[in-house]
């Protein structure tokens, strides 16, 4: 995994994760909001946290060759999130998502990741189109999509939350033009 390419940015280190890395997981994935606007994956140990990256996030990596890169700061190696692709079964096209600790909000680590994983679909793969999706009160996340040049496209039902999220689509321009 770590042999292959990987998105870039100035400030911004991606990497796979590690089951080294679960006391991060374990802090991200109980974050209050990452429980109202992702999901409450049941994780509540370090423990947890480890599996989760073994059985879910290295798994999806191994078949899918793209996943959720954990993100560090450079200048430190502090992990401050998550950004990538993951590829659903409910969507046609591979879904940018991200989640940041609560404290690395408002300094544009999202929009600076989100942007380097959008750059690395253009330059890395031949896919004509990506999309996201939102909880639908999550208006900073469909506002950072906008701004990133996503199409709003509505509501998707997705079966594996058994719930319905705002729909983006970002569409990559082959042409050149």
């Amino acid at each position: 995994m770590s042999s292959g390419p990987l998105p870039e940015s100035s400030r911004l280190r991606f990497r796979p994760p590690t089951v080294e890395d679960a006391p991060f997981y374990n802090t991200l994935m109980n974050e209050p909001d990452y429980h109202r606007f992702i999901a409450d994956r049941g994780i509540r140990s370090i423990e947890d946290a480890a599996v989760f990256i073994e059985t879910k996030t290295l798994a999806h990596f191994a078949e899918h060759r793209v996943g959720l890169w954990l993100v560090e700061l450079k200048a430190t190696g502090a992990p401050i999130g998550a950004c990538g692709l993951v590829i659903r079964d409910d969507l046609d096209y591979p879904d940018l998502g991200y989640a940041f600790l609560e404290e690395a909000r408002g300094k544009g680590y999202a929009r600076e990741a989100a942007d380097a994983v959008l750059e690395f679909v253009r330059e890395k793969t031949d896919l004509p189109m990506i999309c996201a999706i939102t909880h639908t009160e999550n208006a900073r996340s469909s506002s950072l999509l906008l701004k990133l040049g996503f199409a709003a496209r509505g509501q998707r039902y997705l079966a594996a939350y058994d719930d319905t999220s705002d729909y983006f689509e970002y569409e990559f321009d082959r042409d050149g033009a």
